[in-house]
């Protein structure tokens, strides 16, 4: 009898909508310091394994209003942070994964 269960796939939630997902089909966002004492820049990290804070969002442009509306990714960085550049830097991200508009 071969009883193999299916493989593990790590899920993280959305700092968005909340919702729970598979690592694929979210994008990673890191928190970098900016210089001059301003608030750290939330920039989107391409490999998914950049040191330092991280946090998870769907690529989908209503993923990122929520996240800016509710204080999602202030909550994730544990502080102000921030987001100018966030939506262009998603949208041009990586030509493989769809932002939806």
């Amino acid at each position: 009898m071969d009883a193999r269960t299916p493989s593990h796939r790590p899920e993280r939630t959305c700092v968005g909508c909340r919702e729970v997902a598979a690592r694929d089909q979210l994008v990673r966002l890191v928190r970098e310091p900016a210089p001059g004492g301003a608030s750290p820049r939330v920039r989107v990290d391409p490999s998914g394994s950049a040191p330092g804070r991280g946090a998870w969002l769907h690529p989908d442009a209503a993923c990122l209003d929520l996240a800016l509306r509710r204080g999602g990714l202030a909550r994730s960085y544990r502080g102000a942070v921030d987001t100018g550049l966030l939506a262009r830097d998603l949208e041009s991200f990586d030509p493989t994964r769809t932002w939806n508009r």
